[in-house]
């Protein structure tokens, strides 16, 4: 009992300390700023790019399906952008939900399942870049190795920096 009342003591003792933190007075303004020009901020650019079913290049197949890719020159993705930004890709789609026909972005690696004539596949969509280059890769993996070239797609690139 008095092990138990020692134990809600001193957590009630902790959290009265926690309650009745100190604040010391608040300092003085910083200097006002120059509109943003003597800070850092985070700039960005976004880029769609469509790729129709013609363009995409066989690149090679594996035992697990073919391999399709196309290669688009971006000026933007400096080698600064490379080392130290960030690129983010979406795949774009037109999708119907509940009868109305909707735009969504699917963040890349994206992989669909599908069924064609009783065969089941997947398609996965991902991409490389390096500086000045981005190139959109599709994996079709449906076990036959026969597959199509791939649809259209249209991917949004976006860089931040």
């Amino acid at each position: 009992m008095i092990y138990d009342m020692k134990k809600l003591l001193g957590c009630l003792l902790v959290v009265m300390m926690c309650f009745a933190a100190c604040q010391g007075p608040i300092g003085p303004m910083g200097p006002p700023g120059k509109n943003g020009i003597d800070g850092e901020s985070t700039q960005w650019f976004v880029k769609d790019f469509q790729v129709l079913s013609e363009h995409w290049v066989a690149a090679y197949d594996d035992l697990m399906g073919d391999i399709f890719e196309y290669e688009f020159r971006i000026s933007e993705l400096t080698g600064f952008v490379f080392d130290e930004g960030a690129v983010v890709c979406y795949l774009v789609q037109n999708i119907n939900y509940g009868g109305k026909a909707t735009v969504v972005q699917s963040p890349l690696p994206y992989t669909f399942f599908g069924e064609y004539h009783g065969k089941l596949y997947s398609e996965n969509y991902t991409y490389e870049i390096r500086p000045g280059y981005i190139n959109f890769i599709v994996k079709i993996s449906d076990f036959d190795t026969q597959a199509q070239q791939p649809l259209d797609c249209t991917f949004r690139v976006v860089l931040m920096w």
